[in-house]
């Protein structure tokens, strides 16, 4: 769904000059590093200077990190969320009451007999490149999530992320007809989930626009329960992405969680790499959201 006829915002082709002044700006942010986006936090006593930094930093980077001072429960997180004024959360199959995820390896849990492992966050394998909900319709689509580190792994778990903007500008700078058909309402289909009851195939775009102007994607690299749609250039675009997101290391973060840390992001690409548990198990939660972080 696009608004191109309600709204002014450089993301919408015809507007030109808007859209480079803007992507100078952005790009003008590169290099940067991780540490350089990690707000410290005091769990008894949160600032609205600590929040007013987050914000700027997201404003910037679709993204921030953190690090609590102390353990911080459900309940503070919730809480946490709300002063950045992310409320309407989302939910999904494994979430709880609250729409938090537990994102553990749960591969050896078993209910009535089968295993968790169709659903790749709940193992300990490597994930690939994705933004959250790709396969809701848009009108309830996720927008932004937080990612809160209880527990880490002993080995592996770093998290990959890049600023879906960035990869709008490359593509739009390579050709802008990319952009053109990767906003088509039916380009990406996500069939129907047989295990989900009145689950129905998800049709959307890759890049729309929301009614303020702001850029959101919907993406995966998995190859299998996806459905492109059928057009010459869809095969040139998807290796364009997939060689830029892999091979142009100019624009990913990395990021090993530790235990108090987190990150809220904008719904940016992400991915995650393999990890082999010790003792302790690696546990995130994990809150999904309508909005987007402003």
């Amino acid at each position: 769904m696009s608004y191109s006829h309600k709204i002014n915002s450089p993301f919408l082709l015809e507007n030109e000059t808007d859209y480079k002044r803007w992507r100078n700006e952005k790009l003008s942010l590169y290099p940067e590093s991780v540490s350089n986006l990690l707000i410290q936090l005091n769990k008894d006593s949160l600032l609205l200077s600590d929040l007013k930094k987050i914000k700027k930093i997201i404003g910037k980077y679709n993204f921030a990190v953190y690090e609590f001072n102390s353990k911080i429960d459900d309940e503070f997180l919730q809480k946490f969320c709300k002063k950045l004024k992310l409320i309407e959360s989302v939910s999904n199959p494994l979430s709880d009451i609250n729409n938090i995820s537990n994102i553990t390896d749960n591969s050896a849990f078993k209910i009535n007999n089968s295993s968790k492992t169709e659903y790749i966050p709940y193992t300990n394998k490597k994930l690939n490149w994705h933004t959250d909900g790709y396969y809701y319709p848009i009108d309830i689509s996720v927008k932004s999530f937080l990612l809160h580190c209880e527990s880490q792994a002993e080995q592996g778990g770093k998290n990959f992320l890049i600023d879906h903007e960035i990869i709008y500008i490359f593509l739009r700078d390579h050709n802008p007809d990319y952009i053109d058909i990767l906003m088509q309402k039916d380009i990406m289909e996500i069939p129907r989930n047989k295990n989900i009851k009145k689950s129905k195939a998800i049709k959307g775009p890759v890049f729309y626009i929301d009614k303020d102007g702001s850029l959101n994607m919907r993406f995966t690299s998995r190859k299998q329960n996806i459905i492109w749609k059928k057009d010459d250039i869809i095969n040139d675009i998807k290796r364009f992405i997939e060689s830029f997101i892999n091979d142009d290391k100019r624009y990913i973060f990395d990021l090993l969680l530790k235990e108090n840390q987190g990150y809220i992001a904008n719904n940016i690409l992400h991915r995650r790499e393999e990890f082999n548990d010790g003792k302790k198990k690696r546990l995130l939660k994990r809150i999904r959201f309508l909005n987007r972080v402003s």
